[in-house]
């Protein structure tokens, strides 16, 4: 097991004695941390999409691009 040293605000430690053994509280809350950024995360899996469809510069508000918009279609 590794040991890891930080500093934190005043009033930190009494707050983490209230909620139990501070090192089991500390452990705990890394370890669901670092389940929520793994790399198995919907972020980490499309990272690479991003970017892959262009609109050009300002689609937003482009004349074309809003060109029938809130129009209703006939059929």
């Amino acid at each position: 097991m590794e040991t890891i040293v930080f500093k934190a605000p005043n009033g930190t430690k009494a707050r983490l004695k209230q909620l139990g053994n501070i090192s089991e509280v500390l452990r705990q809350q890394t370890e669901l941390l670092l389940r929520r950024t793994s790399p198995d995360s919907a972020l980490a899996k499309c990272r690479d999409l991003a970017g892959a469809v262009r609109l050009g510069k300002n689609a937003s508000t482009t004349k074309d691009y809003l060109k029938g918009y809130g129009q209703k279609k006939h059929r």
